[in-house]
């Protein structure tokens, strides 16, 4: 799991010559290289194919026996140091379906030139099988290593185990050096499978300073941090042919760092959990600055205010937006006259909405120029919504780029200005004292909608003045009306008419449904949740393609019981929930839902001819900690009618796992509750 939740610097730049020294420190490779106690590579017996720990059980499909890693400084040749990352990994396939496992993906990072880039080095890999009692090892052959582009800052070492059979287990181990320092690499203890075993460990010289994330709720076996006394050597290459090389020991105090978990459970994922990278336990690290010596010390990471002036004249994000961008004077003079600003800006953002293609909504820098994006008409999101406030800046707006984080790729530290943390950005305007944020890089999104995994939190005015914005999931709330009129018809059996108005995402979801179904198809879907007594036609779609509003569907439906002494019927038809989302009796991490809601379900009946109501649902009214939800379900009679509203309210999105039982409790009252009937019985003549 490690491997994939690498983060994704910019590297361009990054590499610091240290021709001016400080205090260096050497870190011995003994230290460093230590495993767990009794792991060490090529070492398998019998034994180890007989594992036994609380973490595993039956549904374990692979086990990691032991996963170890460390970095430390070295010196090089070239008056600088090295990063040297180490990984052990050694893992028990117990069955066919964690065979995903046997195939490694190790990114590397590049650099301008072959010199620059980080070395795949020191690599061995092999599977073991018992068969008759013995241990049988396959080696995998060093070519069977190949190399795949991400991109062009990064490939991929990649390889897969021979020989792989059930209850196999893998173990390898590699070693990357990096000239990058800011590339000091993340390590996670928890992944897709239970780990017997992980530990990191890190050796930084004083002169390094690193801002550490720690994240997950599982507590340390081995937790410390140290200072060590350690010598250091480096070698500064001659400045030319005719000078020689100066070779410097130095000695000091370095920062030892140690963390490693026993017994980690494997993380299964939570209905409403926003990422993963929230909740795994694990630790990154963001380069500060540097002390190269007592007067001078390099900051990486600034305030906001000078990162927010270097992002805007960065020649892959903001410096184009300062351009005179004469090229998009061009268009549509239709958009350019419009004398309110409003509907200027709404026309603006449709013409980029429905004329361009977002093809990667993760990333933090364009991707190519922005002319190049308009006249191409495709982008990834930085590309779009930058396009879309050089526009508007083009046209007089003011606008600017928002900086933010999705939910599924983790919350951010507001207050450390660090632009790898980031993987999406908005397009703020002002018109008149309102603020509108805009995205259009989803095709059937609507003027001032944002993606649900936008609202994580806050985002980032790019700006002099960077303030947050709130994105928070409570400040959202996804309305919903519906109606069901039933009276009784002229030739007998029941009519009714159904009409519901969806909230904006339910909408969105219908409208991206839609391009592959037709209307049939939509009604086929609608009728596989009636009853069999129950049938629909001449269904309406409102404002399919007015995606400003929210969708409106209608349809006609009648019900023919067959005179049957005793009717069943269901109020809420097949708007009734039928699944509590929340299905285990006990949660580790909060619940965070997209959005807050309110659901408002009317119905209107004639009691059927000849038929009296012989049972009612009780009414009730449920309220989830007092304020923050409050479920109704209130009936009426008359001799002529029964009416009955539903109503639904969550009024946060966000609730701790010690809120879990009750927020379970409410969902599985409402279930229970909307599953009840009315009873109707006929009259005996």
């Amino acid at each position: 799991m490690l491997n994939m939740f690498i983060s994704k610097p910019k590297l361009s730049g990054m590499r610091v010559s240290f021709i001016a020294l400080g205090v260096l420190f050497f870190i011995s490779t003994k230290t460093m290289g230590q495993q767990k106690e009794g792991i060490k590579f090529g070492k398998v017996t019998a034994a180890d194919f007989k594992i036994t720990s609380p973490v595993v059980d039956t549904n374990a499909n692979a086990v990691i026996i032991s996963d170890i890693g460390s970095t430390e400084f070295v010196g090089n040749n070239s008056g600088d140091f090295t990063l040297v990352f180490k990984q052990y990994k050694r893992i028990w396939l117990r069955n066919r379906n964690a065979f995903d496992a046997a195939t490694i993906h190790v990114p590397i990072y590049l650099g301008i030139t072959y010199d620059s880039q980080e070395k795949f080095e020191d690599f061995e890999a092999a599977t073991y099988n018992l068969e008759n009692g013995q241990v049988t090892e396959t080696r995998l052959d060093k070519a069977a290593v190949f190399t795949e582009k991400i991109n062009k800052e990064q490939i991929e070492r990649k390889f897969t185990f021979p020989n792989l059979k059930e209850g196999c287990i893998i173990e390898y181990r590699y070693t990357v050096k990096s000239p990058f320092y800011r590339h000091l690499r993340s390590w996670y203890f928890q992944g897709q499978y239970p780990c017997l075993w992980s530990e990191y460990k890190v050796m930084i010289p004083h002169m390094f300073n690193y801002f550490v994330t720690r994240r997950g709720l599982i507590p340390y076996t081995i937790d410390s941090v140290n200072k060590i006394y350690k010598n250091y050597s480096i070698v500064i290459p001659a400045a030319d042919a005719f000078s020689s090389s100066d070779h410097v020991i130095v000695s000091g105090n370095a920062k030892f760092a140690m963390w490693a978990i026993k017994d980690v459970p494997a993380f299964k994922t939570e209905s409403f959990t926003s990422s993963a990278l929230n909740y795994i336990n694990g630790i990154q690290f963001l380069l500060q600055s540097i002390q190269y010596s007592d007067d001078y010390t390099k900051m990486y990471i600034k305030d906001w205010i000078k990162t927010a002036d270097e992002l805007m004249n960065d020649p892959d994000f903001g410096l184009q937006l300062k351009d005179n961008n004469t090229w998009l004077n061009d268009l549509s003079p239709a958009i350019s006259k419009e004398p309110d600003p409003l509907v200027k800006a709404k026309k603006i953002f449709e013409y980029v909405r429905d004329n361009f293609t977002c093809n990667d909504h993760d990333a933090y820098y364009l991707s190519q120029p922005l002319k190049k994006t308009y006249q191409t008409k495709a982008g990834n999101i930085i590309d779009i919504n930058l396009l879309l406030t050089a526009i508007f800046i083009n046209q007089g707006f003011d606008a600017h780029p928002v900086l933010l984080s999705t939910r599924s790729n983790g919350f951010v530290n507001e207050s450390t200005a660090v632009l790898n943390q980031y993987n999406y950005a908005l397009s703020r305007i002002k018109i008149n004292d309102d603020y509108y944020l805009l995205d259009a890089s989803y095709n059937r999104l609507g003027f001032g909608r944002l993606p649900e995994d936008c609202y994580n939190n806050s985002g980032r005015v790019v700006d002099k003045l960077p303030v947050l914005v709130s994105l928070s999931p409570d400040s959202l709330r996804e309305e919903k009306q519906t109606s069901l009129f039933i009276i009784n018809g002229e030739k007998g059996g029941l009519e009714g008419s159904f009409s519901t108005t969806m909230g904006h995402y339910e909408s969105y979801a219908v409208r991206e449904k839609m391009i592959k179904l037709k209307k049939d198809d939509l009604l086929k879907e609608i009728r596989k949740g009636m009853a069999a007594e129950a049938k629909i036609q001449n269904l309406e779609i409102d404002s399919l393609k007015l995606y400003d509003e929210p969708l409106n569907i209608k349809y006609d439906v009648t019900f023919d019981f067959n005179g049957e002494d005793v009717i069943y019927f269901n109020p809420l038809l097949n708007e009734a929930m039928k699944q509590n989302p929340f299905t285990s009796a006990d949660r580790v991490y909060p619940v965070e839902m997209p959005y807050t809601t309110h659901e408002v379900f009317v119905l209107d009946m004639e009691i059927p001819k000849g038929y009296v109501v012989d049972e009612l649902p009780k009414s009730v009214r449920y309220k989830l900690n007092e304020t923050e939800g409050m479920f109704e379900y209130i009936f009426s009679k008359s001799p002529e009618k029964v009416q009955m509203r539903c109503k639904i309210d969550i009024n946060k999105a966000n609730f701790d796992k010690e809120d879990y039982g009750p927020l379970r409790e409410f969902y599985s009252f409402i279930i229970k509750k909307q599953s009840e009937q009315i009873v109707f019985k006929k009259i005996k003549q």
